[in-house]
């Protein structure tokens, strides 16, 4: 499965915000979802923090925060995506178990004995 478009050009889109909400504090969104925040710091760097309050890592510019913010965002998609394919996975067999196993315990029940 591919990413969503905007992530090509994550710092080109229009649906990428990040707002200075105090100074030297951008807290990122992507069409009102929470993406996460960067705070510079004194010497001049940039720490990010994705959207789980996780640390993503300290930067020497806020560009490169911003791209670290949004790529971690982007992985957690692809996971999310494939933990929800995993999980289908593990009910459909499951199902297809109990169905095995009540087919065989309803054929014991009618064989002659």
């Amino acid at each position: 499965m591919s990413a969503p478009a905007w992530w090509a050009h994550p710092l080109i889109s229009s649906a990428v915000r990040w707002n200075e909400v105090q100074p030297g504090f951008r807290i990122g969104t992507h069409r009102g979802e929470y993406l996460g925040f960067i705070e510079s710091t004194a010497y001049g760097t940039f720490v990010a923090v994705d959207g789980s309050s996780t640390p993503v890592g300290r930067y020497d510019s806020l560009r490169e925060a911003q791209r670290a913010v949004l790529e971690v965002k982007r992985m957690g998609m692809r996971r999310s995506h494939a933990s929800a394919e995993l999980m289908a996975r593990r009910l459909a067999t499951s199902s297809g178990l109990v169905a095995a196993t009540l087919m065989l315990s309803a054929g014991a029940l009618f064989l002659p004995a």
